[in-house]
């Protein structure tokens, strides 16, 4: 199941005279995971768009999203996925891409659909795209702890 809530752009103005629950209504974004459901965002900031799916065990298939008025989600856009929950799998493009929690998977424009399955939570970003780049899994044992100052530490 997919679901699609759109937020429009507010003028600074009409922000400064906003209450808590306009706030909240306008730029909180919660409740994006569900069992068994993809839920997105789509803002018109920049038409960005952000969400979850949730395959709960099963699959779920993000292809055609009204609100781009594309024939395929990421037809104009790229994605950036991390799963946020236990292992899970994205297929896209012919590729299967094992997710385990923490992994980041990008998919370039012109991808096609993305296919989320297993028990993973995936939280989803995407945006426009002008130029189609390869996709790339990375996963946590890829990844190389760094830092801004050789003295700064961490642990320490």
């Amino acid at each position: 199941m997919l679901t699609v809530a759109t937020r429009q752009a507010v003028h600074p103005d009409h922000a400064k005279a906003m209450d808590t629950t306009a706030l909240r209504a306008n730029f909180l974004a919660q409740d994006l995971f569900a069992d068994g459901q993809i839920r997105l965002i789509y803002t018109h900031y920049d038409r960005f768009v952000m969400g979850g799916a949730v395959p709960g065990g099963g699959a779920l298939t993000l292809d055609q999203v009204a609100e781009t008025k594309t024939p395929h989600f990421l037809d104009r856009r790229e994605m950036g996925i991390v799963n946020i929950g236990d292992a899970g799998t994205i297929e896209a493009d012919g590729q299967i891409y094992p997710m385990q929690r923490g992994d980041v998977l990008y998919l370039g424009m012109g991808t096609g659909a993305v296919t989320f399955s297993g028990n993973g939570r995936f939280y989803i970003t995407s945006c426009p795209a002008h130029h189609s780049y390869p996709s790339r899994l990375v996963t946590l044992a890829h990844c190389v702890e760094a830092f801004s100052s050789p003295h700064y530490h961490p642990m320490s």
